[in-house]
């Protein structure tokens, strides 16, 4: 779900701000199937309906914005990836039938049903966080100074190869998430093709610096440092080092794909 003013949609894959909300029981304590809770954006609006529209007006805690939460398939306390429905002090449900999320009917299917899920902690990789890229040869990737073409050279750890990782959405980084690499000139790690070696030429967002993050599983989803990395590009093939050469010449998440993201603050 993402709020966007007063309306409540559901229309990115993306962890960012306007997908953000802290869930309150009311009374406090810990979190189990059945409480009432509320649904409080960053902006402090809190989730309410009336009739069957669902929005984000009102910064109180009343009825309206309030939420029976029941885990589907089980009881008990509510964790991080349950399956769960929310259903509204009218009696209906929460759905997304679309990209527009309502409060239409008592069932607690497939439209009704949601994943909760935690935000990542600070120890994560964040939108914004510094990093550097170890490759399978032991040598991190760099681009010079006053250099365009990116290479994977040296084992250090300096302005060279240090990146900043950055969103769409902003906040944690998970696996699946559209991402983009800043390098110390200000431009964007890019592939124009799986024939061309990457560079960072240019400070746009375009499809050539958009670059997709994904690691071998799904749980937990969200990255941190340490984890090995893939960067597919938006010709559909993986960064790749061979020898000091950085290219994206394959689809494969193999050995010469694989990245070991560190966060730079990890290191003197």
């Amino acid at each position: 779900m993402d709020i966007e003013g007063t309306a409540v949609k559901a229309r990115w894959s993306g962890r960012g701000s306007e997908q953000a909300l802290t869930i309150e029981k009311s009374g406090g304590g810990a979190l189990n199937s059945g409480d009432i809770v509320y649904l409080t954006s960053l902006a402090g609006t809190l989730i309410g309906v009336e009739g069957a529209v669902v929005a984000a007006k009102y910064s109180v805690k009343d009825v309206i914005q309030s939420f029976q939460i029941q885990k589907v398939g089980g009881s008990g306390a509510i964790l991080s990836d349950d399956i769960v429905c929310l259903q509204s002090h009218t009696g209906a449900h929460l759905d997304a039938e679309d990209d527009t999320i309502r409060a239409r009917w008592n069932d607690c299917g497939d439209w009704q049903r949601m994943r909760i899920e935690k935000e990542a902690s600070q120890d994560a990789i964040w939108s914004g966080t510094s990093i550097y890229l170890l490759a399978h040869t032991g040598k991190h990737i760099d681009v010079g100074a006053g250099e365009s073409l990116a290479r994977a050279r040296w084992f250090d750890r300096g302005n060279w190869q240090r990146f900043v990782i950055e969103s769409w959405a902003g906040r944690g980084i998970h696996s699946g998430d559209q991402v983009f690499l800043k390098a110390h000139t200000g431009t964007l790690i890019d592939s124009e093709s799986s024939t061309e070696a990457v560079k960072a030429r240019y400070a746009e967002r375009g499809a050539w610096q958009t670059l997709v993050i994904e690691k071998i599983g799904t749980s937990p989803s969200v990255i941190m440092p340490g984890d090995t990395i893939y960067l597919r590009t938006h010709h559909g093939k993986h960064i790749d080092v061979q020898g000091t050469a950085v290219q994206a010449e394959y689809a494969d998440q193999g050995h010469w794909q694989g990245l070991v993201i560190e966060r730079a603050s990890d290191f003197p």
